[in-house]
C-alpha cells in the first residue's frame, strides 16, 4: 500500500462514519463537538492526530452506537481486560474474522500444525501435517489410534467477553482440530495481584494446571494456546511437563511479555519439537502475529500487525505525533479503521521495538513488547 492509497483509506473510513446514512450513532453525536468538519478537512493519515482519545468512552457508552448504520451484519460486543476500571467495549461483525484468516495463513507460514485429510479402509480421517516438515510422526505416542484422527487443540486462556477465545476456537477449525478450553479469568487475577493476595493467584494458577492436565490425560492435543506464565507452570509440573514434551507440535503463547531467552529457553531447551509462534495484541487492535524469521532478523521474535485494519506505529511516550527511530523503543500507538469500527488513535500501555516493516513504511512491526514504564499500574500475573 502507497501512502497516497492509505490516504484515500482514511478519507473512506470518515466519510463512512460520518454520513448520516452509514455513520454509527457515536460518530454522528461526536461530529457536533470536534471543532472541525471530519468529512472536508480530514485529507489523509496524518490528519487523524486532529481528534481526541476516545477510547476510554467506549467504558460506559451503549455498544449499540458504535454499529454503523450502513452495516447489516449482526453484530457480536467483545471487552477489553479491564485493567485499569471498567472494560472497553467494541462491536465486530466481520474484520476479527478477516483478522484470524491471516493469522490462519501466517501459520501456515511457519509450518505450524495443521490437520490434513487423508483415506484410510473405512473411510476419510486425518492426519497431522508435521510443524517441521518430514513424515506425519504421530504414530506410536500417546493417545493414538482412532482419536487422532480429530486432534485436539487445548486453550488455557480468556474466553468469555474476551475476544482472544474466540479467535482461537476459530482457528482451530480452520486447521481441523477439537477446541478444547480452560477458562482464565484474567480480571480476577489482575485483582488479586493489586490486592497483595499472590498466595490466591498461585493456588488459582495450580487450578488452572490441574484443569489442563484433565485434557492432556484424556485427549490426543497436539497444539497449546497460553500465556508465557502458565507454560512455565505447565513445565514445571513434571505429568503436564511429560504430556506436553512427548506430543504437543505447536504452541501459541500471547497475554504477557516473553523476553528472548525465554523464548530460545522454551524453543530450544524445554519443547524443541513444538512449533512456537507468539501473538500481540488485545481485543482493540486484533492479533499482530510473530511472523517468520528471515536472515539478518536481530529480534528473536517480530510481530507483524493486522494493517491497514489496524495501523500500529511505535511513537515517543512523551510527543506521540512523532514516530521513533528503526531499532529505538517506544510507545505502541494503534488506529483502527475499518467500516465496522473506527478509532482514530489510540496509545497502548505498551512499550516496542520499532522494527521497519518490509512491505511498507506506513505502519511498523514490533519486536520486545512489554508493559510502558511510568504508564501507571500494570499487572502481568498469568495474563
Amino acid at each position: 500500500m502507497t501512502r497516497a492509497e492509505l490516504d484515500a483509506h482514511v478519507r473512506d473510513i470518515v466519510r463512512w462514519h460520518f454520513s448520516p446514512d452509514t455513520g454509527s450513532p457515536y460518530w454522528l453525536r461526536k461530529a457536533a463537538d470536534l471543532g472541525f468538519d471530519p468529512v472536508a478537512e480530514v485529507r489523509g493519515f496524518d490528519d487523524l492526530a486532529r481528534f481526541p482519545a476516545v477510547a476510554g468512552e467506549w467504558r460506559s457508552v451503549p455498544v449499540g452506537d458504535l454499529i454503523p448504520r450502513g452495516c447489516s451484519e449482526p453484530f457480536d460486543v467483545w471487552e477489553t481486560g479491564g485493567t485499569t476500571g471498567p472494560p472497553v467495549r467494541i462491536v465486530d461483525a466481520q474484520e476479527r474474522t478477516r483478522g484470524i484468516q491471516r493469522v490462519d495463513r501466517m501459520l501456515d507460514e511457519h509450518g505450524f500444525p495443521r490437520r490434513e485429510a487423508r483415506t484410510r479402509p473405512g473411510g476419510p480421517t486425518g492426519a497431522i501435517a508435521p510443524a517441521h516438515g518430514g513424515t506425519d510422526t504421530t504414530e506410536g505416542r500417546a493417545h493414538t489410534g482412532g482419536g487422532d484422527a480429530y486432534p485436539a487443540w487445548l486453550h488455557l486462556g480468556p474466553t468469555g467477553p474476551h475476544l482472544v477465545g474466540t479467535n482461537v476456537a476459530r482457528l482451530a477449525r480452520l486447521r481441523g482440530f477439537l477446541y478444547h478450553t480452560v477458562d482464565l479469568d484474567p480480571r480476577w487475577v489482575k485483582r488479586l495481584y493489586r490486592e497483595g493476595r499472590a498466595d490466591e493467584a498461585r493456588r488459582y494458577t495450580v487450578h488452572l494446571v490441574e484443569q489442563a492436565l484433565a485434557v492432556l490425560r484424556t485427549q490426543p492435543v497436539r497444539v497449546l494456546s497460553t500465556t508465557p506464565p502458565l507454560l512455565q507452570a505447565l513445565c514445571e509440573h513434571p505429568e503436564a511437563y511429560a504430556a506436553l514434551a512427548g506430543r504437543v507440535e505447536g504452541i501459541i503463547w500471547f497475554g504477557t511479555s516473553l523476553s528472548a531467552e525465554g523464548l530460545r529457553l522454551l524453543e530450544e531447551e524445554l519443547l524443541p519439537e513444538a512449533r512456537f509462534v507468539g501473538w500481540y495484541g488485545n481485543t482493540l487492535m486484533g492479533i499482530a502475529c510473530q511472523r517468520p524469521r528471515r536472515e539478518g532478523d536481530t529480534h528473536r521474535c517480530i510481530f507483524s500487525p493486522p494493517g491497514p485494519a489496524a495501523v500500529v506505529r511505535v511513537v515517543d511516550p512523551q510527543d506521540p505525533s512523532r514516530r521513533v527511530a528503526p531499532g529505538e523503543a517506544g510507545q505502541v500507538r494503534i488506529s483502527l479503521l475499518t467500516r465496522e469500527l473506527f478509532l482514530p488513535w489510540h496509545l497502548e500501555r505498551d512499550r516496542a521495538v520499532r522494527v521497519p516493516w518490509a512491505g511498507s513504511e506506513l505502519w511498523d512491526e514490533l519486536a520486545e513488547v512489554a508493559p510502558l514504564d511510568g504508564g501507571g499500574a500494570r499487572v502481568e500475573g498469568v495474563y
